[in-house]
């Protein structure tokens, strides 16, 4: 059965995806699935399932000169032509909040069943967003599913379940969608592995409260090493906090190569400790079952976050209600330190 698998997300969401592409690719082998994510996310899709057909999806996110959704149309034309050749059995999307664009891809390939949980950019719209989303009911009959209510999972891991336990036309279970990442031989031995820049730099937790942490945390860390990653357009910040780091006496530490996805991936498979931001440090850390305290800036609160694949990942979720930029200073290094111990003492 070949089966079209849209996820037109950032690298955490999708990776928040892979428990639910992996357990369609388990129904009907992962040779049968055609996936359509983001340019900069393929290479680490490919990497992760090396039998399916990967289509990447040149989508920019920010506004340059002309208007974004002109851009994106334009640079999607290839993979446009792509998927209008494509026959499939079924036709998922595993994105809830569905742009113009986002639908139209979904649309494209011919598929006998289309499934998706139902837009939720349509709720808060009066007129045009609706009108378009019944249009899409009664010409293509699309399998369109209600958005989960909040629960013990994020919702949006619940919405992947429901759409593939739709598709699969079975129940699911809840554990069998969380994330995981493809199994790798370590490259290298231990270490704790600091990710602490998001793509978005309201997420990001101030580099003198790191600082602090890992100071309060120095005879805990007993000599371990201790990597700093960041993503290509972060390198500058790492290496001013890396400096930081050396001034104020925490030692030891080493900043990782300028690598790909899957290097990131691997280092987090192999760090006995990951501390990082909600950004897809995090996630992978949950998908490779790897020790984790995550301090999270609480936005979408339940819907990508707070969750563990097996008890040794701490989300640190500030209190609701708070102002905008607050929950930094709600979140104290003291706090943050304790939680490491707790992890570590689930696994020393």
């Amino acid at each position: 059965m070949r089966v079209f698998v849209l996820k037109p997300d950032a690298i955490g969401d999708f990776v928040l995806a892979t428990g639910a592409v992996h357990r369609i690719a388990r129904a009907w082998g992962e040779s049968s699935l055609t996936l359509a994510v983001r340019a900069d996310v393929a290479p680490f899709a490919q990497e992760e399932f090396p039998e399916a057909r990967v289509v990447p999806l040149p989508i920019r996110e920010k506004r340059r000169v002309v208007n974004l959704t002109v851009v994106n149309v334009l640079n999607c034309l290839p993979a446009w032509t792509v998927l209008a050749g494509m026959h499939v059995e079924a036709a998922v999307c595993l994105r809830s909040m569905r742009t113009y664009l986002q639908t139209a891809l979904f649309l494209t390939p011919r598929a006998k069943r289309r499934i998706a949980c139902e837009n939720r950019l349509a709720e808060g719209e009066r007129f045009r967003r609706p009108r378009v989303e019944n249009f899409v009911r009664s010409c293509f009959r699309p399998e369109l599913l209600a958005y989960p209510r909040p629960g013990p999972w994020p919702t949006d891991l619940e919405a992947n379940r429901l759409v593939v336990s739709e598709l699969l036309g079975e129940h699911v279970d809840p554990l069998e969608i969380l994330p995981r990442l493809r199994a790798r031989s370590p490259a290298r031995v231990g270490g704790w592995l600091l990710c602490p820049f998001s793509s978005t730099r309201g997420k990001d937790y101030p580099d003198e409260k790191w600082v602090e942490v890992l100071s309060l945390v120095a005879s805990d860390r007993g000599g371990a090493p201790l990597f700093l990653a960041a993503g290509p357009s972060q390198q500058e910040r790492l290496r001013s906090l890396h400096r930081l780091l050396d001034s104020s006496g925490v030692t030891g530490c080493t900043l990782l190569p300028e690598g790909s996805l899957g290097d990131l991936a691997q280092a987090v498979s192999s760090a006995c400790l990951v501390l990082t931001v909600d950004t897809a440090a995090a996630h992978m850390a949950c998908a490779a079952g790897r020790p984790a305290v995550i301090v999270s800036a609480g936005q979408h609160p339940g819907v990508y976050a707070p969750y563990t694949t097996n008890g040794l990942q701490d989300w640190i979720m500030p209190p609701p209600g708070l102002a905008r930029g607050a929950w930094k200073s709600s979140i104290n290094a003291g706090l943050v330190a304790e939680r490491i111990r707790g992890v570590l003492s689930k696994n020393p």
